[in-house]
């Protein structure tokens, strides 16, 4: 998915005579763009759902171009989907992915000191019953997870929020004896995993791009409160009138505001980040104004437990610049779809927005004044 901000079209018009920089962000817009994978790879929106709502960080790299004999520095985040993924790697995106808080009883591992990354992870995981350990008490973090062993934690993750079906997928190398013969077989009769044939090959460990994938797939197949509907509407609703209204009066504290209120990861950082864009405006030697066209609708299109879609349509405004060497009107559609996620505070907030493909800048009315002769 290639995502734009609603009012991209509009924050162009200003980038074409500014060069201001951009505003510091709660998070650096380069640390969502993904460099190692593209559009075309298997687990690629999985992927790009989980780095946008900061579920994984992935690695930033840095790397450089020569132009007019100029080096020019750039950074992007590296995501690794065919590298393995350990046992506390593992853990990390399952907390994560879930926003689940320490319960009450938790389990004291040799092998996870206080010190480590992971410590907190694996304690919030064994406070749900979602990891025990092995047989001798350890955890063993710095282990490549396999692949029976994650099946094993995404069913005791998810075994109360996904309804799973009475018939189940078998694999003839995962017997009735294994630990995770229910859980392999019954995630796969949902689709949440995959084997090869008649195959599961549960001892192959797993990648990165899997368990993310995995992990993807189960989020999208939990059952979502009714009650959230209108609380999801009404953040998407409050994000588009609020936003219009402060970019009209140039009030950058209350945009800030707003984007901190209805707006989280990848789409929290964006907003920001452009936000001077918008500021910069008022410096133009010229006037622009913007009016909406008609009235924008919305629907919710999914509600999980944690993740939501709604739809936007009819989202247009008129856009007119005028100044002593040019003058245009243009349309801009910014019907799309608005992606959210719940937090661990239980508040909903948008972490993508998506234009439709057809949508963007109509130029019936537009007409450019040639710059003026000296």
């Amino acid at each position: 998915m290639k995502s734009l901000k609603i009012f991209m079209p509009l924050l162009l018009i200003g980038s074409l005579f500014s060069a201001a920089p951009a505003a510091a962000a709660v998070k650096p817009i380069d640390h969502y763009d993904i460099g190692d994978i593209g559009p075309d790879h298997r687990f690629y929106d999985s992927i790009e759902r989980f780095v946008y709502t900061d579920i994984i960080d992935g690695y930033l790299e840095t790397d450089s171009f020569e132009e007019d004999g100029e080096i020019y520095e750039y950074s992007y985040i590296s995501v690794r989907p065919d590298e393995k993924v350990t046992r506390a790697q593992f853990t990390k995106i399952l907390v994560s992915a879930l926003s689940l808080k320490k319960g009450e009883q938790t389990k004291t591992f040799p092998d996870v000191k206080a010190s480590k990354w992971y410590h907190d992870y694996i304690q919030i995981a064994s406070s749900q019953g979602i990891i025990a350990g092995r047989s001798d008490g350890k955890f063993y973090p710095d282990e490549n997870i396999t692949r029976d062993q994650m099946a094993a934690m995404i069913y005791r993750a998810f075994r109360d929020t996904i309804t799973f079906p009475s018939s189940t997928k078998t694999f003839k190398d995962v017997p009735s004896a294994s630990f995770a013969y229910e859980a392999v077989n019954k995630l796969a009769a949902n689709g949440i995993v995959q084997g090869y044939g008649d195959t599961f090959k549960p001892s192959n460990h797993a990648t990165r791009g899997q368990a993310i994938a995995i992990m993807d797939r189960a989020l999208n197949q939990e059952t979502g409160p009714g009650e959230d509907r209108q609380v999801i509407l009404d953040v998407v609703d409050k994000n588009i009138k609020e936003e219009y209204q402060f970019t009209k009066e140039e009030n950058i504290p209350a945009l800030k505001a707003l984007y901190n209120a209805t707006a989280t990861g990848y789409h929290l950082s964006y907003s920001l980040d452009n936000i001077d864009l918008t500021e910069d405006m008022g410096g133009l030697d010229g006037t622009i104004s913007m009016e909406p066209i008609g009235t924008h609708s919305l629907d919710v299109v999914s509600i999980r437990k944690r993740l939501a879609e709604v739809r936007i349509d009819n989202l247009k405004y008129k856009v007119s610049f005028t100044s002593p060497d040019m003058s245009f009107t243009m349309n801009v559609n910014a019907s799309g779809n608005a992606f959210l996620k719940k937090g661990e505070d239980g508040t909903w907030k948008i972490y993508n927005i998506v234009l439709d493909e057809e949508s963007g800048a109509e130029w019936p009315s537009a007409v450019m004044a040639a710059s003026k002769e000296s």
